[in-house]
């Protein structure tokens, strides 16, 4: 293909990041270019456990449905020390839920549903297989992007430069950026194997298995017959040696073998890995910005991994959208950095732990595991040691965006900076649930107003309906949507007069209680320029 000289966004790193923040930036009307290496999409499972937080950005995309009807919802799982149980979790969920708290599904899939969602643009979305950046320029203006494709070199002047190019990351090395922070020394063998089963789809966990001594071993049931398998080598076991073939299988086979598995099976991947805590300490560096595995790199227990990237990828495309539209100033990307370091670090404290649980560093450290099992096997308070504590959205509490509190009185769950939970309404005889609300421009949701209220909400939304994303107004009370399984009135309190405003990615920029027209303007100024 013909690379253009000059695009508004490139992205450098077509995977699921990079994938879903071209769709994203095309559902606002951006165009951009993404440049990848690979000649298709990935091969192994790789990342494999979608979030619910996820599932909802994909929806922005209309890639949701697909990876829904593909993917093996869970809800739980269960961990064993030797050949007992210890731990039988769920994650919090109820059957009026949008979304599954988790769906395993290979992240090939993710990356394919999300490229469909880039097709649906063809005027805006492009990508370039088999193309490679090659050296970075940042200017004041824009960034000068040296890509190889085709057997020639290319320049192509981009706005801004969005590097979702992975761990080993050309950007980030052509600007002499590092990541910091710590890697760990435990490695696991990663190996896919098709095979029939029956289980139920859950978490596994072993701890010292009869099947693998000293090890620890993982399995997720993934679509298309496929188990995948994580299991801890020793110290001193070559690396190389340990994803061979010979030396894979029997390992693998000892372990199907005591827990039952007796279909025949045949293995499609294996890789080898290793945790690491490392994050940039900014991810907006001018017009070049961060995101996904080429910002942070956190280890795979508790699956922060690839669900962080998506949430990156969630944050930046509206920033970027409004300030390339004019509606904001690019110093509105320079809260893209501070939240989704400050998320980063949560999930690298997060995942620091249930990999010093998973993968001792030390014989202190396992020595207080093993502990914690075997205490585990007769005493139910202890249990809660050993739950791997699940990849969750992060709060921005002290997010630049965040405007005062003024309606404390209606309980954390809510408040500015806090994701916005979701809740089921009813309009008329249809379910809406209000993430779908998000994905678009921000939300204001009024609870109860009354006929004042109404009217200056009406004004808002007139002064917002030439903007690019206007704002949508959600009523709920009477005349408007219904609560009828009250889960708005737990979650958002049932003050008449309330309004949350919630920003486009779903966060809740501010609430009030019976709010002055003035005071709303103002907390939207900064997004749309008709509210000043």
């Amino acid at each position: 293909m013909t690379l253009p000289s000059h695009v508004p966004v490139l992205i450098a790193g077509g995977g699921p990041v990079g994938l879903t923040l071209a769709a994203l930036l095309a559902e606002y009307g951006i165009a951009s270019l993404t440049i990848e290496a690979d000649e298709a999409y990935c091969s192994g499972s790789r990342a494999i456990c979608m979030s619910r937080r996820s599932q909802e950005i994909l929806g922005w995309i209309g890639a949701d449905r697909p990876l829904i009807d593909t993917g093996l919802a869970w809800t739980g799982g269960r961990s064993y020390y030797r050949d007992r149980e210890v731990l039988h979790f769920q994650m919090p969920h109820d059957p009026l839920q949008r979304y599954a708290p988790m769906v395993n599904i290979q992240q090939y899939y993710v990356e394919e549903f999300a490229h469909q969602a880039m097709q649906r643009h063809p005027g805006l979305a492009t990508l370039a297989w088999s193309a490679r950046v090659t050296a970075v320029q940042p200017g004041p203006d824009g960034v000068s992007v040296e890509v190889e494709a085709g057997g020639a070199r290319h320049t192509v002047r981009a706005d801004w430069l969005v590097a979702c190019d992975g761990g080993r990351s050309t950007v980030r090395e052509s600007m002499g950026l590092k990541l910091e922070g710590m890697q760990y020394e435990g490695r696991y063998v990663i190996v896919d194997i098709e095979q029939e089963s029956q289980r139920p789809v859950e978490r596994l966990a072993w701890f010292d298995p009869p099947s693998n001594p000293g090890s620890t071993l993982l399995m997720h049931r993934q679509p298309g017959n496929i188990w995948r398998v994580d299991y801890q080598i020793r110290d001193d076991e070559d690396p190389d040696e340990a994803v061979k073939p010979e030396n894979v299988l029997p390992r693998v086979q000892s372990h199907l073998d005591m827990i039952g598995e007796t279909a025949p099976w045949k293995p499609l991947w294996i890789s080898i890995y290793n945790a690491k805590c490392l994050t940039l300490d900014r991810y907006r560096h001018g017009r070049v910005l961060f995101a996904g595995d080429a910002g942070h790199l956190v280890p795979i227990f508790g699956v922060r991994g690839l669900n962080s990237g998506l949430d990156d990828a969630g944050n930046l495309a509206w920033k970027l959208a409004w300030v390339l539209k004019g509606q904001s100033p690019d110093t509105l990307l320079d809260s893209y950095s501070i939240e989704r370091v400050h998320a980063t670090r949560q999930n690298l404290a997060y995942g620091a732990k249930s990999t010093e649980f998973m993968a001792p560093p030390d014989f202190g450290f396992r020595l207080m595991r093993d502990a914690a099992l075997r205490l585990a096997l007769v005493d139910d308070g202890v249990r809660s040691l050993i739950n791997p504590r699940q990849s969750a959205p992060i709060s921005y509490d002290t997010s630049p965006l965040n405007r005062e509190d003024r309606a404390p009185e209606a309980g954390p769950a809510a408040a500015p900076g806090q994701p916005a939970p979701d809740v089921l309404l009813q309009d008329g005889e249809s379910p809406q649930y209000l993430t779908a609300s998000f994905g678009a421009g921000f939300v204001a949701l009024a609870i109860a107003p009354d006929a004042a209220l109404s009217a200056a909400l009406n004004t808002l939304a007139a002064d917002t309906q030439n903007a690019p994303q206007p704002l949508r107004v959600l009523r709920a009370g009477e005349g408007g949507l219904a609560d009828p399984h009250g889960q708005l009135a737990a979650r958002y309190g049932n003050q008449a007069g309330a309004v949350y405003l919630l920003r486009p990615d779903g966060y809740v920029l501010g609430r009030w209680i019976a709010p002055a027209a003035a005071e709303l303007r103002a907390a939207l100024a900064p997004y749309y320029p008709r509210c000043t």
